[in-house]
């Protein structure tokens, strides 16, 4: 059989090349006569990766961008200054996806998320109910200039008594009511209908659990004024609000979702976190004089969250602040960066420095710019900010032992650091394979390692902790003599696909990393 022959075996039957590898050369071991053995000596050679600084873009983690594929190149809001994504995010009104009851405008989610596949990024969805007020459509909408009514018009004629006539007026002053059991039931058959759909298609990386208040956000501002617009000030009990994170943990049971931070007056995220969900904040950065999130808001709804705040928590959360190990944190910007560079007085470098920090003692994963520009005060902030949000792997030393001969065991020790703040949320396996001289892979080796696990350090004063995998393979039986390059990826599960960049150099074109050299003997 030629290399390339073998090249191809293993790429298209992985899983069963890399049992045969294994099977084979146990076999070979246990045929030869052991008179005949001359038993080479077990060998001990040791690679030490470079560590690089570079910016990684990788799955999962990083800046989003926001109702578009890649602000870069968009023909409506062309930014070439936002920095590169992996991940889009999109948010849809009630309206906008089943226009008339029953009826489902799945081809805009769908082609929203084939164009998103085709750039090989992930989305994150939230639907919606209600928006601000006077608020509308803008361009590439369909909609464009109309106001948002939030909930589709012919929901509105069964539960507003001032709307009445075949088509609902341009005007979106109408604040929902969450109670309405004509409302429940028909929100109910949506959700359910969009997680028959979606619950399992692997282009989505998670959902907002944003079915209440303006934006989503859990409260009635805009609508309700900005004093006291939460939902508990306006008579909303948590027992009102669980329907709501039980119909999307219900609809979408494959799906990571998050839930907004809501405040000191409700206590549902607190509910939500302790139930798997994870927790984003939509208004980061507002350091505004008087009241503002970053030294009120946020501060006192998190001590409130776990149970230590002025208002009573009947669903205290006393863990959250380590839920981040199991489910993931987002953030999006309040306003956006051109609005920081043009009230310098307020987001001096120190404030938007402290910004940053908050997410990364956070354990954040995602940040929405609003595929914002980023002015050149904040860039290196933005660039340093960028290289730890998330996870970031690095490869501290691997370490090979064998007798390198045919059929002969190989173990491989690798030393992995997640030097970024957050882990995986999903599993990206390592595979090491063995190239020939001829650039041909001869031999994949997979492993049952999960790297969920390799959590990064508590915080950012402590050491970050060193995860040691050991692994044990044989050589094939039919290997040449000759010189072998041995790569290793993190790879798209049950494929050889490599996924993942590393922090550190030997970066090949198909994003696997040459570790070493080894030499098969006769």
């Amino acid at each position: 059989m030629s290399h390339k022959a073998k090249k191809l075996i293993a790429s298209n039957i992985y899983s069963k090349s890399i049992i045969l590898t294994a099977k084979i050369g146990l076999a070979a071991i246990i045929s030869l006569p052991l008179n005949n053995i001359t038993v080479a000596q077990e060998i001990t050679q040791t690679s030490t990766p470079t560590v690089i600084d570079n910016i990684l873009i990788n799955p999962d983690i990083g800046i989003t961008d926001h109702q578009t594929f890649n602000i870069n190149s968009d023909p409506w809001w062309n930014i070439p200054s936002h920095p590169k994504t992996s991940v889009v995010y999109f948010r849809w009104y009630w309206e906008e996806l089943e226009p008339q009851q029953g009826q489902y405008n799945f081809q805009l989610i769908d082609k929203t998320i084939n164009q998103t596949a085709a750039l090989g990024k992930k989305i994150v969805i939230r639907f919606m109910t209600m928006a601000g007020k006077d608020e509308v459509y803008y361009n590439p909408s369909p909609n464009k200039g109309k106001k948002i009514l939030g909930v589709p018009c012919w929901l509105k004629k069964q539960i507003d008594d001032k709307t009445i006539g075949q088509t609902c007026p341009d005007n979106n002053h109408f604040v929902v009511d969450y109670k309405n059991p004509i409302l429940k039931e028909n929100l109910e058959r949506f959700i359910k209908a969009m997680g028959k759909r979606y619950n399992n298609n692997k282009n989505i990386l998670r959902l907002d659990v944003g079915l209440i208040g303006t934006w989503g956000e859990w409260n009635l501002a805009s609508q309700m004024g900005y004093q006291q617009p939460t939902l508990g000030h306006h008579g909303y009990t948590t027992k009102d609000l669980i329907p709501y994170i039980t119909l999307m943990q219900n609809a979408f049971p494959d799906k990571q979702l998050s839930i907004d931070l809501t405040s000191p007056d409700d206590d549902i995220t607190s509910y939500a976190t302790q139930r798997g969900i994870g927790w984003r904040a939509d208004c980061i950065g507002d350091w505004q004089s008087g009241w503002n999130h970053m030294e009120q808001g946020y501060p006192n709804t998190i001590e409130h969250i776990q149970g230590n705040g002025y208002n009573t928590n009947m669903y205290a959360d006393p863990n959250f602040l380590n839920r981040w190990k199991q489910a993931p944190v987002d953030f999006e910007v309040c306003q956006d960066l051109d609005h920081w560079a043009q009230n310098k007085s307020i987001y001096t470098l120190d404030t938007v420095k402290k910004t940053f920090d908050f997410a990364l003692d956070s354990h954040a994963s995602l940040f929405n710019l609003k595929s914002g520009n980023v002015p050149v005060i904040y860039k290196d902030l933005v660039n340093d900010f960028i290289k730890k949000l998330g996870y970031r792997f690095e490869l501290s030393s691997v370490e090979i032992n064998s007798r390198f001969v045919p059929a002969s065991p190989i173990k491989i020790t690798s030393k992995w650091k997640n030097v970024g703040v957050a882990p995986s949320y999903n599993n990206y396996p390592v595979v090491w394979r063995l190239r020939n001289a001829d650039n041909y892979v001869v031999s994949y080796f997979a492993t049952h390692n999960d790297i969920r696990t390799w959590l990064p350090a508590e915080n950012r004063h402590t050491s970050t902790p060193t995860y040691k995998q050991v692994d044990t393979f044989y050589l094939p039986a039919d290997i040449q003599p000759g010189s072998y390059q041995l790569d290793v990826a993190l790879v798209e599960p049950s494929t050889t696909i490599a996924k993942i960049k590393l922090a550190i150099d030997g970066m090949l074109t198909d994003n696997w990393y040459n570790i070493d050299t080894i030499n098969i003997q006769k």
